[in-house]
């Protein structure tokens, strides 16, 4: 059974917020734009007040139906993302360990803190387009070596 917004039935808004949410946000903008030009018009002072508060309210509907759309978009994104990240995990083979490098072997530690090191690219300067390792910790470590 699904629930129903009580909001969406007793004004209709279905219609917009099945649109993009930037319509909703457009008609919002017109409708507030044109009720505010009817509002200066001259009236009664009981026609003003309704006027003013079709004003506020149509706009404000409008924009909770273009929220509504961008929700329902994203929730459909969510959902189409989802089968797909688990359909491509059951199907992806797991490497074996054998297979996969061992990156102590490759990658030096620091001379300083002992930590990680990561390649970098010397930009400018003598040593430009040079390949250096640099320590994961910098720039609170200043430790770095030359690729051998």
């Amino acid at each position: 059974m699904k629930h129903k917004n009580s909001l969406s039935t007793a004004i209709p808004m279905k219609p917009l917020a099945r649109q993009p949410w930037w319509v909703g946000v457009a008609v919002a903008l017109a409708a507030f734009v044109l009720l505010e030009q009817l509002a200066e018009l001259p009236s009664s002072a009981l026609a003003q007040l309704a006027v003013n508060v079709v004003a506020v309210l149509v706009p404000l509907l409008c924009l909770l139906a273009a929220a509504r759309s961008a929700w329902r978009q994203r929730m459909a994104a969510m959902a189409w993302q989802a089968p797909m990240a688990q359909d491509s995990a059951m199907t992806l083979p797991v490497p074996s360990a054998a297979a996969q490098p061992d990156f102590e072997d490759t990658v030096p530690p620091c001379p300083v803190c002992n930590s990680g090191m990561v390649r970098r690219t010397a930009r400018g300067g003598a040593d430009d387009g040079k390949a250096y390792w640099r320590c994961v910790n910098h720039p609170g470590c200043e430790g770095q070596r030359e690729v051998e």
